[in-house]
Protein backbone atom coordinates (compact mmCIF):
# COMPACT_ATOMS: atom_id res chain seq x y z
CA UNK A 1 0.00 0.00 0.00
CA UNK A 2 3.22 2.64 0.81
CA UNK A 3 5.19 1.39 -1.57
CA UNK A 4 2.48 1.06 -4.57
CA UNK A 5 1.58 5.06 -3.80
CA UNK A 6 1.30 6.21 -7.46
CA UNK A 7 0.05 4.19 -10.43
CA UNK A 8 2.33 2.55 -12.21
CA UNK A 9 4.92 2.17 -9.71
CA UNK A 10 6.14 -1.56 -9.16
CA UNK A 11 8.48 -2.98 -6.60
CA UNK A 12 11.74 -4.35 -7.16
CA UNK A 13 12.55 -7.26 -5.38
CA UNK A 14 16.49 -8.13 -4.76
CA UNK A 15 18.54 -10.52 -2.60
CA UNK A 16 22.41 -11.04 -2.13
CA UNK A 17 22.31 -14.37 -4.61
CA UNK A 18 20.39 -12.25 -7.39
CA UNK A 19 22.48 -11.01 -10.52
CA UNK A 20 18.95 -9.27 -12.13
CA UNK A 21 16.21 -7.83 -9.64
CA UNK A 22 13.21 -8.86 -9.90
CA UNK A 23 9.92 -6.95 -10.99
CA UNK A 24 7.06 -7.19 -9.42
CA UNK A 25 3.22 -5.34 -9.01
CA UNK A 26 2.29 -6.43 -5.87
CA UNK A 27 5.63 -7.87 -4.06
CA UNK A 28 5.75 -11.33 -2.66
CA UNK A 29 3.11 -12.78 -1.10
CA UNK A 30 2.43 -16.02 -0.37
CA UNK A 31 -2.05 -16.45 -1.13
CA UNK A 32 -2.35 -19.96 0.75
CA UNK A 33 -1.45 -18.74 3.96
CA UNK A 34 -3.55 -17.25 5.96
CA UNK A 35 -8.08 -17.46 6.13
CA UNK A 36 -9.90 -13.95 5.93
CA UNK A 37 -10.42 -14.38 9.73
CA UNK A 38 -7.22 -14.49 10.69
CA UNK A 39 -6.16 -12.06 7.85
CA UNK A 40 -8.25 -9.59 9.06
CA UNK A 41 -6.93 -9.72 12.73
CA UNK A 42 -3.43 -9.18 11.12
CA UNK A 43 -4.55 -6.36 9.24
CA UNK A 44 -5.67 -3.76 12.33
CA UNK A 45 -2.03 -4.57 13.54
CA UNK A 46 -0.47 -3.87 10.29
CA UNK A 47 -3.19 -0.64 9.78
CA UNK A 48 -1.59 0.52 13.24
CA UNK A 49 1.59 0.09 12.40
CA UNK A 50 1.66 1.67 8.94
CA UNK A 51 0.04 4.75 10.41
CA UNK A 52 2.15 5.25 13.39
CA UNK A 53 5.47 4.83 11.51
CA UNK A 54 3.73 7.09 8.75
CA UNK A 55 3.46 9.95 11.37
CA UNK A 56 6.77 8.71 13.30
CA UNK A 57 8.86 9.39 9.51
CA UNK A 58 7.57 13.17 9.85
CA UNK A 59 10.30 14.24 13.08
CA UNK A 60 13.40 15.14 12.29
CA UNK A 61 16.21 14.58 15.09
CA UNK A 62 19.85 14.40 14.77
CA UNK A 63 21.82 10.94 14.34
CA UNK A 64 21.83 9.01 17.96
CA UNK A 65 18.80 11.32 19.10
CA UNK A 66 16.45 9.36 21.24
CA UNK A 67 12.83 10.45 19.81
CA UNK A 68 9.68 10.42 21.67
CA UNK A 69 7.30 8.56 19.91
CA UNK A 70 4.31 10.26 21.96
CA UNK A 71 1.14 8.14 22.49
CA UNK A 72 1.64 4.62 21.68
CA UNK A 73 -0.16 1.41 22.35
CA UNK A 74 3.31 -1.07 22.73
CA UNK A 75 1.35 -4.27 22.59
CA UNK A 76 -0.48 -3.36 19.83
CA UNK A 77 3.07 -2.93 17.57
CA UNK A 78 4.22 -6.20 19.34
CA UNK A 79 1.28 -8.06 18.33
CA UNK A 80 2.19 -6.44 14.73
CA UNK A 81 5.59 -7.26 14.67
CA UNK A 82 4.67 -10.96 15.98
CA UNK A 83 2.25 -11.40 13.44
CA UNK A 84 4.58 -10.80 10.35
CA UNK A 85 7.69 -12.87 12.01
CA UNK A 86 5.23 -15.40 12.39
CA UNK A 87 3.86 -15.07 8.61
CA UNK A 88 7.46 -16.10 7.49
CA UNK A 89 7.91 -19.15 10.02
CA UNK A 90 4.61 -20.69 8.20
CA UNK A 91 5.16 -19.78 5.29
CA UNK A 92 6.86 -22.01 2.00
CA UNK A 93 10.48 -22.19 1.61
CA UNK A 94 10.64 -20.30 -1.48
CA UNK A 95 8.68 -16.95 0.34
CA UNK A 96 11.30 -17.11 2.91
CA UNK A 97 10.34 -18.93 5.29
CA UNK A 98 12.49 -18.65 8.80
CA UNK A 99 13.45 -21.39 11.41
CA UNK A 100 12.91 -19.80 14.89
CA UNK A 101 11.74 -23.25 16.76
CA UNK A 102 9.23 -23.15 19.40
CA UNK A 103 8.78 -19.14 19.06
CA UNK A 104 6.88 -19.80 16.46
CA UNK A 105 3.76 -20.54 18.51
CA UNK A 106 4.17 -18.72 20.83
CA UNK A 107 3.75 -15.58 18.25
CA UNK A 108 1.29 -17.37 16.15
CA UNK A 109 -0.37 -17.03 19.79
CA UNK A 110 0.31 -13.73 20.49
CA UNK A 111 -0.71 -12.47 16.43
CA UNK A 112 -3.44 -14.18 16.72
CA UNK A 113 -4.93 -14.91 19.79
CA UNK A 114 -6.17 -11.81 22.48
CA UNK A 115 -4.25 -13.08 25.62
CA UNK A 116 -1.17 -12.02 27.52
CA UNK A 117 2.39 -11.27 25.79
CA UNK A 118 4.75 -13.06 27.92
CA UNK A 119 7.69 -12.36 29.05
CA UNK A 120 9.98 -13.78 26.84
CA UNK A 121 8.78 -10.99 23.77
CA UNK A 122 9.42 -7.39 23.28
CA UNK A 123 10.01 -4.79 20.75
CA UNK A 124 12.02 -2.21 19.74
CA UNK A 125 12.42 0.26 16.60
CA UNK A 126 15.55 2.23 15.05
CA UNK A 127 14.94 4.18 11.90
CA UNK A 128 17.90 4.44 9.46
CA UNK A 129 18.95 7.70 8.02
CA UNK A 130 21.66 8.46 5.41
CA UNK A 131 23.18 12.16 5.07
CA UNK A 132 20.92 12.78 2.48
CA UNK A 133 17.74 11.52 4.57
CA UNK A 134 15.67 8.43 5.36
CA UNK A 135 16.57 5.16 3.73
CA UNK A 136 13.42 3.84 2.56
CA UNK A 137 13.13 0.04 1.94
CA UNK A 138 11.70 -3.31 3.16
CA UNK A 139 13.74 -6.16 4.13
CA UNK A 140 11.53 -9.62 5.08
CA UNK A 141 12.34 -10.95 8.65
CA UNK A 142 15.41 -12.91 9.23
CA UNK A 143 16.67 -14.61 12.88
CA UNK A 144 19.51 -12.45 14.71
CA UNK A 145 20.92 -12.26 17.44
CA UNK A 146 22.26 -9.08 19.51
CA UNK A 147 23.97 -9.02 23.04
CA UNK A 148 23.46 -12.70 23.66
CA UNK A 149 19.86 -12.33 23.07
CA UNK A 150 17.79 -14.00 20.14
CA UNK A 151 15.20 -11.98 18.01
CA UNK A 152 14.02 -11.34 14.91
CA UNK A 153 14.22 -8.34 12.80
CA UNK A 154 12.75 -6.88 9.42
CA UNK A 155 12.73 -3.20 7.88
CA UNK A 156 9.32 -1.51 7.33
CA UNK A 157 10.18 1.46 5.40
CA UNK A 158 12.99 3.71 7.20
CA UNK A 159 12.29 1.69 10.39
CA UNK A 160 14.47 -1.61 11.64
CA UNK A 161 12.26 -3.63 14.11
CA UNK A 162 13.34 -5.59 17.22
CA UNK A 163 11.80 -7.99 17.78
CA UNK A 164 13.22 -10.02 21.32
CA UNK A 165 12.07 -13.89 21.34
CA UNK A 166 14.42 -14.65 24.07
CA UNK A 167 14.12 -15.73 28.24
CA UNK A 168 16.78 -13.35 28.86
CA UNK A 169 16.13 -9.55 29.71
CA UNK A 170 17.00 -7.02 27.31
CA UNK A 171 20.33 -6.43 26.15
CA UNK A 172 22.21 -3.29 26.50
CA UNK A 173 22.19 -2.29 22.68
CA UNK A 174 19.36 -0.07 23.29
CA UNK A 175 18.78 2.15 26.31
CA UNK A 176 15.57 0.45 28.03
CA UNK A 177 12.95 3.19 27.33
CA UNK A 178 13.32 2.21 23.63
CA UNK A 179 11.49 -1.45 24.31
CA UNK A 180 7.81 -0.50 24.10
CA UNK A 181 5.89 -3.71 25.06
CA UNK A 182 3.15 -2.54 27.81
CA UNK A 183 4.17 0.92 26.85
CA UNK A 184 1.36 3.59 26.29
CA UNK A 185 4.01 5.94 25.56
CA UNK A 186 7.98 5.26 24.40
CA UNK A 187 10.58 6.74 22.61
CA UNK A 188 13.06 4.94 19.16
CA UNK A 189 16.57 5.78 17.89
CA UNK A 190 17.91 7.62 15.05
CA UNK A 191 21.10 5.67 13.66
CA UNK A 192 23.26 6.02 10.62
CA UNK A 193 22.22 3.19 8.16
CA UNK A 194 26.05 2.43 7.24
CA UNK A 195 26.50 0.99 10.68
CA UNK A 196 23.45 -1.57 9.99
CA UNK A 197 23.04 -4.68 8.10
CA UNK A 198 19.87 -3.35 6.27
CA UNK A 199 21.60 -0.11 5.55
CA UNK A 200 24.85 -1.82 3.85
CA UNK A 201 22.32 -4.49 1.79
CA UNK A 202 20.24 -1.48 0.67
CA UNK A 203 23.54 0.66 -0.69
CA UNK A 204 25.63 -2.12 -2.67
CA UNK A 205 22.05 -3.72 -4.15
CA UNK A 206 20.61 -0.12 -5.10
CA UNK A 207 24.11 0.47 -7.07
CA UNK A 208 23.95 -2.62 -9.41
CA UNK A 209 23.38 -2.06 -12.76
CA UNK A 210 19.52 -3.63 -13.28
CA UNK A 211 18.52 -1.64 -10.25
CA UNK A 212 19.37 2.09 -11.29
CA UNK A 213 18.58 1.69 -14.89
CA UNK A 214 14.73 0.19 -12.97
CA UNK A 215 14.53 3.44 -10.64
CA UNK A 216 15.16 5.72 -13.70
CA UNK A 217 12.88 4.51 -15.43
CA UNK A 218 10.39 4.77 -12.44
CA UNK A 219 11.72 8.79 -12.14
CA UNK A 220 10.94 9.12 -16.21
CA UNK A 221 7.45 7.59 -15.71
CA UNK A 222 6.88 9.46 -12.77
CA UNK A 223 7.79 12.85 -14.36
CA UNK A 224 5.62 12.27 -17.73
CA UNK A 225 2.83 11.53 -15.70
CA UNK A 226 3.31 15.03 -13.79
CA UNK A 227 3.86 16.56 -17.24
CA UNK A 228 0.58 15.25 -18.97
CA UNK A 229 -1.52 16.51 -16.05
CA UNK A 230 -0.15 20.01 -15.87
CA UNK A 231 -1.06 19.72 -19.65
Amino acid sequence: MEVKADRGEQHLILHEEMTKPQVSNTGVYDSNLLCGTCDGILGRYEGYAFRLLRRLRTIRADLGSIVDIGAIDGDIMLRFAAGIAWKYTATQSQFGRINIGPYASVLQDVALGNGPIPSTLDIALIRLVELDGDVYFYRAPVPARHGGINSVRFSVGSFVIYLKIDKRPNDNVLPPECWLKGRSDGKFLIADAGFFTEGKLHRELANMGPVRQFFGTMVARKRERSFRMES
